[in-house]
């Protein structure tokens, strides 16, 4: 069975193209276990955010600061876990980095279901808020490494033809998963009393989530490894890289750097507005504001096929920096026109669901690929680790706490000027990205030649960029 699926991946990255729907169909009949896994790394966070009024009563004391704070653990972990996951992933194997990164999730998510809180076994709330924290710590070293090992993997085994519809997959499930996430909490708020999900109701999402979870372990263990890995990293090879962290610092701290801050307006975008503002801005019934949320998810997994036609069309760098340059000029009048209405449902629905969801989607739909991308193979999800999970980490993971404290500030103004200014960020890293690479400073395009930047009539195989090849124009 094993010798069949490789052959299956080498047929679908190296055979000539036959149609982009066709290709995407036969990437996703071979991809999913690790689109499912990673689909439930981000239900737990959407999870979390949405229930986190719960959390914070039954281990936080009603402290909305703590309950935020243990949003955030989870984000604290990530770059230790990117980094030891993703030296796996670059050395052993993509295959053992995405299995040992989804069964931690699965520990971790059903985990926190099972705590004792002040509202089940209410003489042990503080060792429940102990393992909620062990938990969150898991749940962040898991994700961390789970995002490099899986990016890697699908930018390795997808046709560069439809390469942005396949690595925006990833966000695809990201927004499914939050969707989902707000619907679910959604609707257990509309069906149990205010009491029914302080004391049980906020777990059940949690302790669903085995179900998918075992799904995607069975479908993991069947999969191959990359041919990209077995050439360059797998056993016996010569190129692999057991210093990955102090290269990258060496020979790729421009692309490091460029990665890190072209991820700033997705970080924002998808942890700020969709979560923070749907729990301390919104005045509506707990229930509406969940809706809300719902709406800002499903536009923004609507917006994100469509940004990922516009990467494999006009380049993930013109992706990038249009999501961007849109996060600047609606941040502001939009978080402004919500604050100052805060009990208005179709401000809140075209507000927060329409024009952020937007920006939730398009932004982000490709940023993993523009990551990715920067990397040679033998350091792509080490480098990942580095650029994407830093600034995910302490950008998206503290977006809520910097925003309530600026909220605390100048509740009507001060957190749409920071979000706007996380889209002046990167716009600045896109394009001080392609100067530096006119220069020759570092490489946009390891796994392409093009598109990043302008329009392409058509990719072909031939646009194959050489490992660790200098390309010679954006």
């Amino acid at each position: 069975m094993t010798v069949d699926v490789q052959h299956d991946v080498q047929s679908v990255a190296q055979a000539p193209a036959k149609g982009y729907m066709s290709d995407l169909k036969a990437f996703l009949r071979l991809t999913w276990p690790l689109l499912l896994g990673n689909t439930l790394e981000w239900y737990e966070f959407g999870v979390y955010g949405y229930v986190e009024r719960e959390i914070s009563e039954n281990f936080f004391g009603g402290s909305e600061d703590g309950g935020w704070f243990g949003f955030a653990i989870t984000f604290v972990a990530r770059p230790m876990g990117g980094f030891t996951l993703g030296y796996i992933a670059d050395n052993i194997g993509r295959k053992l980095s995405v299995n040992l990164s989804l069964g931690g999730m699965i520990v971790a998510t059903v985990g926190q279901g099972l705590l004792p809180g002040k509202y089940f076994l209410g003489g042990a709330e503080d060792l429940g808020l102990v393992f909620l924290i062990c938990f969150r710590a898991l749940q962040g070293l898991s994700a961390g490494g789970e995002i490099g090992a899986v990016s890697s993997y699908l930018v390795e085994v997808s046709p560069v033809k439809t390469l942005g519809m396949a690595v925006c997959m990833i966000s695809v499930g990201s927004q499914i998963a939050w969707a989902f996430a707000s619907l679910l909490v959604a609707l257990l708020s509309s069906s149990l009393t205010d009491q029914q999900m302080l004391e049980w109701g906020w777990r059940i999402p949690f302790l669903i989530s085995a179900i998918p979870g075992a799904i995607s372990m069975w479908g993991r263990n069947r999969i191959p490894e990359t041919d990209t890995f077995l050439e360059i990293g797998g056993e016996g090879a010569t190129s692999r890289s057991r210093f990955g962290f102090f290269e990258l610092l060496k020979e790729h701290r421009l692309s490091l750097l460029v990665g890190f801050g072209a991820c700033f307006a997705t970080a924002t975008m998808w942890f700020a507005p969709p979560f923070w503002t749907v729990t301390a801005v919104l005045e509506l019934e707990s229930a509406d504001n969940l809706w809300v949320g719902n709406s800002c998810q499903l536009i923004g997994l609507a917006v994100t096929p469509v940004a990922a036609m516009v990467t494999d069309r006009y380049g993930v760098g013109f992706c990038v920096l249009v999501g961007a340059i849109y996060v600047l000029i609606i941040s502001v009048p939009t978080y402004t026109w919500i604050a100052f209405n805060p009990a208005d449902r179709e401000v809140a629905y075209v507000g927060l669901g329409l024009l952020f969801g937007l920006a939730q989607g398009f932004c982000g739909a490709t940023i993993y690929l523009f990551c990715a991308e920067l990397f040679p193979a033998r350091l792509r999800a080490q480098g990942m680790s580095l650029s994407y999970n830093i600034c995910l980490s302490f950008i998206g993971g503290f977006a809520a706490s910097v925003s309530q404290s600026l909220h605390n500030l100048s509740p009507h103004w001060a957190p749409g000027i920071y979000w706007a200014a996380t889209g002046a960020i990167s716009i600045a890293s896109v394009l001080l990205g392609v100067a530096l690479h006119k220069k020759g400073f570092l490489t946009l395009g390891h796994r392409r030649s093009q598109p990043f930047f302008g329009y392409v009539a058509a990719v072909e195989e031939k646009d194959i960029a050489p490992e660790e090849k200098e390309i010679a124009s954006c």
